[in-house]
C-alpha cells in the first residue's frame, strides 16, 4: 500500500495559513439585499426577529444562547481567526472562536459527519481550476444561516474559495432550501490574510457566564 501524501497541493498550499473576515457580520445577504424567501421562509424569519427583540435566543439561536456550533455557513462570519491546515487531503478549518473545528474531505468520499461535529454538516470540496469549490449538507435546522436566516434540513450550502491576491481569500456562497427560498442566492464574504499565531484559549461559555454575572 502507498504510504500516505502529507504535502499539500499546489493550490491547496496558497489557502494555508491564518485568516480573518474583511468585514465582520452578523448577517449573510445577496447582493441586492433581497432574500427570495418563500411563505415559510418569510414566516420563520419575522417569528425569529420577534423572538430577537424580546432577547428570547434559546427559543431560535442556540448558538448565542448556549454557544452551539454555529453551522455552516454561519461560521465562516466569525469576526475572530482561522487557521486553514491540510493532512491526508483534508482540509481542516481551526478557529480562534471557541475552538471550533471544521473539515473538508478533499478525497469526494466523505459519507458522514465527523465524531462530535453534528452542526457542521458533511463538506466535500474539490479543485476547479484555481478555485476550492465545496458542498455542504446535513446541516440541523437548528445552526441558522447566520444570525436570523432559517433554514430546514434539505440545504445544501455550495462555496467558491479563490484568491483574489496573495492576501486576500474570496468565499463566494449559494444557498440553495426550496423550503425556504424560492429559488438559490449567492452572497460573497472576504477574508485577508493574518501572521501566524497560536490562538488563545477561547471559551464561549465562560463569556456567557460573565456576561449574566456569574
Amino acid at each position: 500500500m502507498a504510504n500516505p501524501v502529507w504535502a499539500a497541493s499546489a493550490p491547496t498550499e496558497n489557502l494555508l495559513g491564518v485568516w480573518q473576515i474583511a468585514k465582520p457580520t452578523t448577517q449573510l445577504r445577496p447582493a441586492d439585499g433581497k432574500v427570495p424567501f418563500t411563505k415559510k421562509g418569510r414566516e420563520v424569519y419575522d417569528k425569529n426577529v420577534k423572538l430577537k427583540k424580546k432577547g428570547d435566543y434559546d427559543d431560535y439561536d442556540v448558538m448565542t444562547s448556549r454557544c452551539a456550533n454555529p453551522g455552516v455557513p454561519r461560521m465562516m462570519l466569525t469576526s475572530k481567526r482561522y487557521k486553514i491546515r491540510e493532512m491526508f487531503n483534508v482540509l481542516t478549518f481551526d478557529f480562534e472562536w471557541n475552538r471550533l473545528i471544521r473539515q473538508i474531505d478533499l478525497r469526494g468520499i466523505a459519507t458522514e459527519k465527523p465524531l462530535g461535529t453534528r452542526f457542521t454538516g458533511v463538506s466535500k470540496g474539490k479543485w476547479e481550476g484555481d478555485t476550492l469549490t465545496v458542498v455542504t449538507t446535513d446541516v440541523p435546522p437548528e445552526a441558522l444561516i447566520d444570525d436570523l436566516l432559517p433554514h430546514g434540513w434539505d440545504m445544501t450550502v455550495t462555496e467558491h474559495y479563490r484568491l483574489v491576491d496573495a492576501n486576500t481569500l474570496e468565499n463566494r456562497i449559494t444557498i440553495q432550501d426550496s423550503e425556504f427560498y424560492e429559488h438559490p442566492w449567492e452572497a460573497t464574504v472576504t477574508y485577508k490574510r493574518q501572521p501566524f499565531a497560536i490562538f488563545p484559549e477561547d471559551v464561549c461559555l465562560d463569556r456567557l457566564q460573565k456576561k449574566g454575572g456569574k
